[in-house]
């Protein structure tokens, strides 16, 4: 009989430096970059991963999608397809710009086996559901939510939420000293410019388990 693979599992890598991103607002690597929201959330996931909290994990990867990481996405979508959610996690893949993230060839094959598993009501429900999400996760929405996060920072020297005094200073402890302007920069082009990557550190993907589904459970 005919089996179609999915690939559903990925061993996920992550080099990071020291840096530990535990709270919710600001903070800087040794090098002066800002440490972005999603990957403090991309971070928290992969401890919960790694520690056995499936559940938490995958709060945390759909709350750093919710910036525009198109990685928290994927693995949002293949914690779906370990669920056997089908539907739900072609969505998801759905709304990744596949030419904006490495190992594009790979995604493409996941999710041209999940088609293969679908009816055409199937992935028309599918459709439908990433229409839904992308009033959360599409790049405008997300583009918003990475201005709510500027806008929820507040500085010494200013009761406006947001607003970075140019004469701010702020002292790391690797002694690097961060001027206004050059945070100013950062957050702009985090917000405006969003440009999809790991932070500091690399992740590569490789697939570690392959599930099958008879032929007979594909169609409907």
């Amino acid at each position: 009989m005919k089996k179609f693979k999915t690939f559903t599992s990925l061993i996920i890598l992550f080099i990071a430096s020291s840096v530990s991103a535990k709270d919710f607002g600001l903070h800087f690597d040794d090098s002066g970059n800002i440490i972005k929201p999603d990957q403090e959330f991309m971070w928290r996931g992969m401890d919960d991963e790694k520690d056995g909290f499936r559940n938490s994990a995958f709060k945390n990867f759909k709350r750093a999608a919710e910036f525009g990481n198109y990685h928290a996405m994927s693995l949002v979508a293949l914690y779906l397809m370990q669920d056997k959610d089908y539907q739900s996690a072609h969505a998801w893949f759905k709304l990744i710009d596949l030419g904006k993230i490495p190992n594009r060839e790979y995604m493409e094959e996941i999710v041209g086996n999940l088609e293969t598993m679908m009816s055409p009501q199937e992935l028309q429900q599918a459709d439908d559901m990433k229409a839904e999400l992308a009033e959360t996760y599409g790049s405008y929405p997300t583009m918003l939510r990475r201005a709510e996060w500027k806008n929820s920072l507040k500085f010494t020297g200013t009761h406006i939420k947001g607003y970075i005094p140019p004469f701010l200073r702020i002292q790391l402890n690797s002694g690097m000293e961060i001027t206004g302007q050059n945070l100013k920069k950062q957050i702009e082009t985090f917000i405006y410019d969003y440009e999809f990557n790991f932070g500091v550190g690399e992740v590569t993907l490789d697939e570690i388990e392959i599930i099958e589904a008879d032929e007979t459970e594909e169609k409907k």
